[in-house]
């Protein structure tokens, strides 16, 4: 003879049953939005406040950005391609940028003094350090310690001031900025000169090892109010998280 369970034995088991096929999904949802949301594949796309992820760059990592006015950038003469595997371009506005480039992955850096265009293997980290410093077009400041999502290497400020040599010129389109990177688009990443009367300062920094891989990360602001966005990109690097590619 069958027996029914009474009607609150039927109501804990289902409740039960729920809560266990339940606990998988949740955990996978936390663990989502811990990781944030993947970033948009093209050009220019905005970027509301929130946790975003690298879909390309490497090595991966997650990141928080809060405010207004951030797109997902590009290189310059780059269309639809702000991330790859050797860059990520965040825009804030349409004059401030936090950039990362993947020393593995760039093709090359531009010769200081070789003709136009003319590229050489990109330097290991300690090496690209006195590549800034003893660059003919430059002034730096002295490097300092830095640290980005745990992975440590140093920090300095760069300046490409009025008194550069007359005679260059890169690709980056005229005497006003520096060539740096030679980027998988053709492209390249670039220092920009002064502003009006302001000598314009950006920031690198360059991780020695970040999963086996070196790491240069700057930020910059292209008008006089270059302080002012400081703090908004080091917050950013603040909340960086290292994932698994």
């Amino acid at each position: 003879m069958k027996h029914s369970l009474p009607f609150g034995v039927l109501v804990v088991l289902i409740s039960l049953t729920l809560s266990a096929c339940g606990g998988g999904t949740a955990g996978g949802g936390e663990h989502e939005q811990a990781k944030g949301q993947p970033l948009p594949k093209f050009e220019q796309a905005s970027l509301p406040a929130g946790r975003y992820h690298t879909t390309e760059f490497e090595p991966s990592f997650s990141f928080r950005i809060t405010g207004d006015d951030w797109v997902f950038g590009g290189p310059s003469g780059a269309l639809g391609d702000p991330e790859r595997s050797d860059y990520l371009f965040l825009d804030k506005g349409p004059v401030a940028q936090v950039a990362f480039f993947n020393l593995r992955k760039v093709k090359g850096i531009y010769k200081p003094k070789g003709p136009t265009g003319a590229i050489e293997p990109v330097p290991s980290p300690d090496e690209l350090v006195d590549w800034f410093r003893h660059n003919p077009y430059l002034k730096t400041s002295e490097p300092e310690p830095a640290s980005v999502g745990g992975a440590k290497g140093v920090q300095f400020d760069v300046v490409l001031p009025r008194s550069r040599p007359v005679n260059h010129k890169g690709i980056c389109g005229g005497t006003g900025c520096l060539d740096v990177f030679k980027l998988s688009t053709g492209g390249s990443s670039e220092i920009f000169g002064f502003f009006h009367e302001f000598d314009k300062k950006e920031h690198y920094i360059i991780l020695k090892d970040v999963k086996g891989v070196p790491v240069v990360i700057c930020y910059n602001e292209e008008t006089d109010v270059y302080e002012e966005f400081v703090p908004v990109a080091k917050k950013v690097l603040k909340s960086v998280e290292w994932t698994d590619n």
